[in-house]
């Protein structure tokens, strides 16, 4: 997936210097150029989120691998400029030992996110006042996938904020991203109430996912499902991705007694996470050996203590895996 979007970064530049911007522009419908092909001018116009989620793509690729060959010589270092994810394409600048350009840092300083420090949440845009209708979930985007810094409480406040007021039969993926949020404060049976919404956009008889719950909109609609995916492996879980660890912290809801996730690929080596509500392991359950994987040990986040992990031990857990 990563190598379609290095293959096609040239249709993303032509993308960009269409509508006058600098860098690349991914579009909102691909093809094998890599140029807009949506055939509804105003999506492929007006989409323009599709450039921040290929860059975090490579953001969470390179921190599960340290795949520095892929941005030396595969070409993932130009496509990285192009984008200007400003933050991680300093990091990785200095792990790569380019120079990090000046006007990366102060744009990155520059970058508004709005915040209303009395009211202590994120306000959807300048002059947004609570209880105005939202189409789907935006803000609460902030807290995951974006892992922007907030307290819990900052954290809580836009959930509270936006769950009453967003289009209860809108698009499909919406909930789950609530769903998420909740698992993280662990608000289980609550998160567990807004999943069970998603159900509502399966179709019979083939299980196809709608965008909104009214059957309208666009249909085999992969977002929603993606959606649905991510409040499994990151709500329950609470994994994680950062620059130095990979952290975990479940929460399952009543009627789920055990949860296994197998196939965990991290700095080269494969784990199986086995979480129940009384205990919690990892087994290593590949480590090769040519080139040989890092050693692997786990931090429990509320006393420091760390464990070693080897192939086929399954110690008891707590929270941090680095």
């Amino acid at each position: 997936m990563l190598e379609y979007r290095i293959h096609t970064l040239e249709g993303a530049l032509h993308n960009a210097r269409e509508q006058g911007y600098e860098g690349a522009k991914f579009p909102w419908e691909s093809a094998a150029t890599g140029r807009e092909v949506c055939p509804e001018e105003i999506y492929g116009a007006q989409e323009i989120h599709v450039s921040g989620d290929v860059l975090l793509a490579f953001e969470q690729y390179y921190h599960t691998t340290q795949d520095q060959k892929l941005f030396r010589e595969d070409g993932g270092w130009r496509l990285v400029c192009a984008v200007a994810h400003l933050t991680f394409a300093a990091d990785l600048a200095r792990d790569l030992m380019f120079p990090v350009p000046e006007q990366w840092l102060r744009r990155a300083k520059s970058i508004k996110v709005p915040f209303d420090a009395g009211k202590k949440y994120h306000p959807e845009y300048d002059g947004y006042s609570p209880g105005e209708p939202v189409k789907q979930a935006d803000v609460v985007l902030l807290g995951f996938p974006l892992m922007h810094p907030m307290s819990p409480a900052v954290r809580r406040n836009d959930l509270e904020v936006y769950e009453p007021v967003t289009e209860p039969h809108g698009p499909a993926m919406t909930w789950s991203m609530f769903a998420v949020g909740w698992l993280e404060l662990k608000e289980v049976q609550r998160a567990q109430a807004l999943l069970n919404k998603c159900f509502s956009h399966i179709t019979e008889p083939f299980k196809i996912w709608v965008e909104n719950s009214d059957g309208s909109g666009a249909v085999n609609f992969l977002t929603g499902m993606g959606g649905f995916l991510q409040a499994i492996l990151f709500g329950y879980t609470g994994f994680r991705i950062t620059r130095s660890s990979l952290r975990f912290d479940p929460a399952l809801p009543d009627d789920i007694h055990e949860l296994n996730v197998t196939g965990v690929s991290y700095l080269g080596n494969k784990l199986r996470f086995s979480i129940t509500r009384e205990a919690m392991g990892i087994e290593v359950t590949e480590s090769p050996w040519d080139p040989p994987a890092p050693p692997l040990e786990a931090v429990l986040a509320g006393s420091g203590q760390r464990l070693p992990l080897h192939k086929g031990a399954v110690p008891p857990l707590g929270l941090l895996l680095q």
